[in-house]
């Protein structure tokens, strides 16, 4: 009977002990399909697509070479913490089709939003932690001496990861 209880009371304790936390993190500002879809390659203006989507992340001109900085969202690596990333701006312009004579007066605006959903299950002897990213991605390719957006490219909904992490935590 004594043993009952001790299990009894083991199973509550570790039940009171337990739960679940979700965190959601985001960066950069919203990109809304149904704003991209408003973009007219050659009529759409400049200072409109500033006004739908915010300041770019970066602005880059042919031949540079661009720091994009680190972003808030989660990294893989459970808690690393990203650093700034350097590109050159060519692979940007190679988005857009090869018909557009790129001048000294191109720039490639990049746009970034990232929406990261945390999932923090814990028990008095064991956690597990998922986290779930979502990157939008825009690139503007505008003509700085006319104001005119040329082209552009979007990707919706990346999903590069879902990082799963079981740890036993250690005993207090």
């Amino acid at each position: 009977m004594k043993r009952w209880k001790t299990r009894f009371l083991l199973a509550i304790s570790l039940f009171l002990l337990s739960g679940c936390i979700t965190l959601f993190k985001y960066s950069g500002t919203e990109i809304k399909a149904g704003r991209v879809a408003k973009i007219k390659p050659g009529k759409t203006l400049k200072r409109e697509a500033l006004e739908w989507f915010g300041a770019p992340i970066t602005i880059s001109a042919p031949g540079e070479i661009v720091v994009i900085p680190k972003v808030s969202t989660p990294d893989k690596e459970y808690r690393v913490p990203r650093r700034a990333t350097i590109v050159e701006s060519d692979t940007f312009f190679d988005l857009f089709s090869p018909e557009i004579d790129i001048t000294e007066y191109h720039r490639v605006y990049y746009f970034y939003f990232s929406e990261s959903r945390e999932l923090m299950y814990f028990l008095m002897v064991a956690t597990y932690d998922q986290i779930n990213t979502k990157f939008d991605k825009l690139w503007l390719l505008i003509n700085e001496k006319t104001g005119v957006v040329e082209d552009y490219f979007f990707k919706q909904g990346i999903r590069p990861h879902k990082a799963k992490t079981k740890k036993k935590t250690p005993p207090l």
